[in-house]
C-alpha cells in the first residue's frame, strides 16, 4: 500500500528527534541549576546591602540627628 509508514522511512526522523531532546535537556537542566544558583547569590548579597544601609543610616541618625524635642518658634517669641 503506497503511503503506509513503515520502521525503515520513520526511524531517521525519530532518531534526530530523540538525539536533540536529549542535547536541549543536557544544556537546559545544567544552565537552570547555575541559574538558580546566581539567583540565590544575587539575594543573598541584596540582604546584606540592605542590611548595611539600614546599619548606616542608623548610625548616621544616632550621630548626627538632635532627639531633644524643640520648642515651637511662635512658643519663644511669647
Amino acid at each position: 500500500v503506497a503511503g503506509s509508514p513503515n520502521l525503515a522511512t520513520m526511524a531517521p526522523g525519530v532518531s534526530g528527534a530523540l538525539i536533540t531532546t536529549v542535547t536541549a535537556l543536557c544544556v537546559a537542566i545544567p544552565a537552570m541549576f547555575g541559574y538558580n544558583f546566581l539567583v540565590t547569590s544575587i539575594r543573598g548579597t541584596i540582604v546584606q546591602m540592605d542590611n548595611f544601609a539600614a546599619e548606616l543610616a542608623s548610625e548616621f541618625e544616632h550621630k548626627y540627628v538632635e532627639h531633644n524635642p524643640r520648642e515651637p518658634e511662635f512658643a519663644r517669641r511669647g
